[in-house]
């Protein structure tokens, strides 16, 4: 479906503004979509860029094998990263470093590209600044000062001996690691990887650089924090006065970048799987009604103890399949929100209400701090009940032997958040980072889409849904609507 349809992709594409030259392009390389950014690199309007082709960007000096190459990758459904001298409207040239991300359709064929780019003329400007001072084996103390000032200004620098010990690291390294360059110097670059990808990656990389050539690729790794980053990388080997064998990284953060791709990819399987979603409840809940009628009219007629107990389970099963349809329903077409002024305390007590004999059965103790009894929030009422009886039905599973739960309430000018911890065993992070896919659950009995359609409906309502846990010491879900 175009991304114009889609809720999903103009969320993620708004949040990406700020930081990427960001374009849609259809098969045959046609600009279905540019953000601001794209506008103001190449000083076109959105307008004039809409339906123009690629080409109408490339500089005469630009390299047709590396688009060729390109293009071969990207037809085949491979996402690829490549460089290209570009040109502005004003005819003056700029480089740009583009990952080209097909969107792939139900059949695994590309239906059209996403890319996002990053301005990377003043590296490369840096970059062959540094190719003509080799050539000519003399640089004045000056201008090493001033390479070097640009250099640490607009990119992650790093230099590392042969025995892979630092030898030096900019303060924009000191920023990503989250380690203080004076501190790391002499150390060894291996300690302090993360080593994020297979041994075979580092040995070719390694290899590369060993036998004198430029290495260029994305590096992931985690920072002092246990953050994840990703990082654009050059790999200079350098031979200094002495003989000895050094290797400059020049590197840039694309963190935020590979986010974004993996936010559009998610988006783009959600859409296949609504449209499937919706197939498949359709098909069920027909013959699931006649089911549900002739199960009644056998109830209504049967004295047999024994038969009426095998009914009613019947009847318990059929309702559950229909829970799950009503569910899938609900995450392919998510209905409209009829937003009215509501009193979101009371809301959620009347939830607490209804599930007050389950939590007497499992031995959970309910606390509630409420600040403003009359404070409205515009909702629609049973969506968000449906929201926070999911939160806390899940919080109470996951106590099988009792505990407590406290629900609290933050107020803000423009929003506010309805906070429900547990004190329960928490999730480690390899699960949290899965909980919001469908179908995903630890459950032996769940289906796994409570919590895609509970961020379904906050979205509808302009609103977040946050989980933090940790392992051991419980889980927090924030509820955060506007206000």
């Amino acid at each position: 479906m175009p991304y114009s349809d889609s809720l999903a992709i103009e969320n993620i594409i708004t949040a990406v503004d700020h930081h990427l030259i960001v374009a849609f392009l259809d098969l045959s390389g046609h600009f279905e979509y540019v953000n601001e950014n794209f506008c103001r690199a190449t000083q076109y309007s959105s307008e004039e860029m809409i339906n123009a082709h690629f080409s109408k960007l490339l500089h005469e000096s630009h390299d047709p094998e590396k688009l060729a190459e390109a293009m071969k990758q990207i037809s085949q459904g491979n996402i690829w990263q490549v460089e290209l001298l570009n040109r502005k409207k004003d005819g003056s040239p700029y480089w740009v470093n583009s990952t080209i991300v097909p969107l792939l359709n139900q059949e695994g064929k590309p239906s059209r590209y996403f890319t996002y780019k990053v301005d990377v003329t003043e590296r490369v400007e840096v970059e062959e600044k540094l190719k003509e001072t080799e050539q000519k084996l003399k640089l004045s103390v000056s201008e090493l000062n001033y390479l070097k000032h640009v250099l640490d200004q607009s990119s992650i620098v790093t230099i590392i001996d042969r025995d892979r010990n630092i030898l030096y690291a900019n303060e924009q390294f000191g920023q990503l690691m989250k380690h203080r360059p004076v501190d790391i110097i002499g150390k060894s670059l291996d300690v302090l990887n993360a080593r994020c990808h297979p041994d075979s990656f580092y040995e070719a990389m390694w290899e590369t650089v060993y036998q004198g050539e430029i290495w260029s690729g994305e590096i992931q790794t985690e920072n002092k924090d246990g953050e994840t980053r990703w990082t654009n990388t050059q790999i200079f080997p350098f031979v200094n006065d002495s003989g000895q064998a050094t290797f400059i990284f020049v590197s840039h953060d694309i963190t935020h970048a590979k986010e974004a791709e993996q936010l559009v990819l998610r988006s783009e399987k959600l859409s296949v799987l609504g449209e499937l979603a919706a197939g498949i409840a359709h098909e069920i809940r027909n013959p699931l009604t006649s089911l549900k009628g002739f199960t009644a009219l056998l109830e209504e007629g049967e004295t047999a103890t024994n038969k009426k107990t095998y009914i009613s389970v019947i009847k318990s099963e059929i309702d559950r399949i229909e829970h799950t349809v009503n569910e899938l329903m609900m995450l392919a077409k998510p209905k409209k929100a009829q937003l009215m002024p509501l009193k979101i305390e009371e809301l959620v007590r009347s939830v607490c209400e209804f599930l007050k004999p389950e939590f007497t059965m499992k031995n959970i103790e309910l606390s509630c701090n409420g600040h403003h009894p009359s404070a409205e929030v515009l909702c629609e009422g049973n969506q968000i009940k449906q929201v926070v009886m999911n939160v806390l039905k899940n919080a109470v599973e996951a106590m099988n032997r009792g505990g407590r739960i406290h629900i609290s309430y933050r107020y803000e000018e423009k929003k506010m958040a309805i906070i429900v911890k547990d004190d329960g065993p928490g999730m480690p992070e390899e699960v949290l980072k899965k909980i919001d896919t469908p179908f995903y659950t630890t459950k032996p009995t769940g289906n796994g889409l409570g919590i895609p359609v509970c961020l379904n409906i906050m979205k509808l309502h302009h609103g977040e849904m946050n989980i933090s846990s940790v392992p051991g010491a419980g889980t927090t879900v924030e509820l955060v609507l506007p206000y």
